[in-house]
């Protein structure tokens, strides 16, 4: 059985981790000296060194268990696992003939779902992208010669356009030194 341990009593904050360290006889020749040399001084270290020397090798100590308690362990070990195991195949063994085919089937249908919308999409933005004639007013309608006038005007404004890409066209080809009249 093991003893209780008390607590250890406080060292220097500064030195606690340099304790430690000079019990494993860790460091350099000259730190574990000036170790030495303020365990000599402080009596909280001195104590706390000792402590350590005493109660480490406790720590390290291994309780024997008998057999018994490992069959036992190894029995509830095994126990835990089958009840766990029966607790949750009954929905892995409902869902088990679907597994080998419900994911390709699945990757499927949203390959062909997501064709379809691209397909209607598309076909729904190319009718959607063609401008569409403003209505005429009803006024105009009545005069024949109304409705040709605004004709003509679709005419002289697209004529206006050519005539500036083709001014800009041979701005572009006239030589850098030669005005145009």
């Amino acid at each position: 059985m093991r003893k209780t341990v008390k607590n250890l009593p406080n060292a220097c904050k500064e030195f606690e981790e340099d304790l430690v360290l000079h019990y494993y006889n860790e460091g350099s020749a000259a730190e574990l000296k000036r170790v030495e040399e303020h365990i000599a001084l402080c009596a909280p270290c001195r104590k706390f060194s000792d402590d350590l020397r005493r109660l480490l090798p406790q720590a390290t100590q291994t309780e024997e268990l008998p057999q018994s308690f490992w069959d036992n362990y190894r029995r509830e070990v095994m126990h835990k696992i089958a009840e766990r195991e029966e607790r949750r195949s009954w929905w892995r063994d409902l869902f088990a003939p679907m597994q080998s085919w419900t994911v390709p089937a699945f990757a499927g249908a949203m390959v062909l779902a997501l064709g379809i919308t691209f397909t209607l999409d598309k076909v729904a933005w190319n009718r959607g992208g063609e401008p569409q004639p403003l209505p005429i007013p009803q006024e105009i309608l009545s005069d024949p010669n109304s409705v040709e006038f605004f004709k003509s005007m679709d005419l002289v404004e697209a004529l206006s356009k050519l005539e500036e890409i083709e001014g800009s066209k041979s701005e572009q080809k006239a030589p850098a030194g030669a005005h145009s009249i």
